[in-house]
């Protein structure tokens, strides 16, 4: 038989660190059928086994055996000849289904010589010598009388699948659900997606419970829990929860967010991207349709720049083509502070917002930022961009600019007493005529 190399030692226990249970094996109030040092499987009923490994809290495999073939779920983390042990039990050959490819999963899948997961986790298994067949989205097992069908459920791995018996109400869901202990090790949006999809396709087609990867007798995953876990996640992509440290941080899952018995545990490293990528939609300047007399002249523009930023308000711009690129142009005094900063970096937003902040904007209109901190005298959120831009939080329009120019007028170049009185007061105030400046759009973000 093939041997597997079991997943680094180092990474099983911080998964064992994250255990909700202080044991290592669960104690199931059904008829056992097999013991041994490694592994205890239970009838759960006629045609289907639990079994319970010993080295990572109960890591919990499922026997389910239909009138042709069987098939065995997950493979624990250290159960030699796994393969003789199923044989005693079922008489029908066996496959191998992986819900995902962590070691205290897939540790005895080595006793096998082929296996079906998801190709994203295909690169967790180490030194496998079988075939690996690629599971697909949708795909169906048929069992004979039963029927498996795989349901991507990501968010705990990429790869993470949970089986669905057809005709029931239950499945096999791996850690997908965390088995009250969610581990988050991708990106929040996609628990968050996978959450939505789950509940949108559990409730068409009549699924309520789940046999969850760490089986305790007590913890069957529910459509009650993966609304919890959409909720959890929602709150903390939106920043309204921001869980507490977790210690060490095992796996780089560095916060936690308890409700009741249950942990959402994820990792802040990249925390604000992902939050501002759940709350806005990249567009092109091609797709931009906003009324750009709307935004400068009756919502007006918010100019922030500077490595420690500085906003003023604008009421004179607009947009166009200059070198066959899309730009922004602003008509400033010379004497802006914000002006100075887009220099210094080369690089400002301009943002605008909704009607409701429109106090707070002005703000940045009334003083200078070099001799006071008018940013804290708004109750608008401070945050960046993924290319690190200075923005706000509640913006309903981003656009991100690259400096190209700062051109200098003079009222002699105006035609309008209206125009030479505002240039002459400006100049008298910034010992310079106002600047005409431009710049290359380079990202437009629109709120979702």
């Amino acid at each position: 038989m093939k041997k597997l190399l079991i997943t680094a030692f180092t990474m099983l226990m911080c998964i064992a660190g994250f255990a909700q249970h202080t044991g290592n094996q669960a104690s199931l109030d059904l008829p056992e059928v097999y013991r041994d040092e490694n592994v205890v499987f239970w009838k759960l009923d006629k045609n289907t086994w639990i079994g319970s490994g010993n080295r990572v809290s109960s890591e919990t495999l499922y026997l389910i055996e239909g009138e042709k073939k069987a098939v065995l779920i997950d493979a624990g983390t250290r159960i030699p000849d796994l393969d003789k042990i199923v044989a005693r039990i079922t008489k029908k050959p066996v496959s191998l289904l992986l819900t995902h490819g962590h070691g205290d999963h897939v540790g005895a899948a080595g006793c096998f010589d082929e296996l079906w997961m998801n190709k994203a986790d295909e690169g967790m298994l180490r030194n496998y010598k079988g075939t690996i067949h690629h599971i697909e989205n949708g795909q169906r097992f048929d069992l004979g009388g039963r029927v498996l069908e795989a349901f991507y459920t990501p968010g705990h791995t990429l790869g993470s699948v949970t089986f669905l018996e057809v005709g029931t109400e239950k499945g096999y869901s791996g850690d997908a659900y965390g088995s009250t202990n969610l581990l988050v090790n991708t990106d929040l949006e996609v628990i968050l997606n996978t959450c939505v999809e789950s509940l949108k396709y559990y409730k068409e087609n009549g699924y309520n419970y789940f046999y969850c990867g760490h089986y305790w007798g007590d913890n069957l995953e529910t459509l009650e829990r993966i609304e919890e876990i959409r909720q959890i996640t929602e709150d903390v992509l939106t920043g309204k929860v921001d869980g507490e440290p977790a210690g060490n941080g095992g796996m780089g899952l560095n916060r936690i967010v308890r409700k009741g018995s249950f942990r959402f545990n994820y990792s802040d490293r990249e925390i604000e991207r992902q939050r501002f990528n759940h709350a806005y939609e990249a567009v092109s300047a091609n797709d931009f349709n906003e009324n750009i007399f709307n935004l400068v002249g009756k919502d007006f523009t918010v100019i922030t720049a500077g490595e420690e930023p500085n906003s003023m308000v604008a009421s004179w711009g607009g947009v166009g083509i200059m070198f066959n690129k899309p730009v922004t142009w602003n008509f400033l005094r010379a004497n802006r502070f914000t002006l100075e900063k887009m220099r210094e970096t080369g690089t400002f937003t301009m943002c605008y917002f909704p009607d409701q902040y429109k106090g707070d904007i002005m703000q940045f209109g009334t003083k200078s930022g070099r001799n006071t901190d008018k940013m804290a005298q708004t109750k608008l959120t401070p945050m960046a961009t993924p290319d690190g831009y200075p923005a706000y939080a509640e913006a309903k329009i981003i656009i991100e600019c690259k400096l190209i120019a700062a051109s200098t007028v003079s009222k002699d170049e105006f035609y309008t007493e209206e125009a030479k009185t505002f240039l002459q007061e400006g100049f008298d105030d910034a010992k310079d005529w106002h600047k005409l400046v431009y710049g290359e759009i380079t990202k437009i973000y629109i709120k979702k």
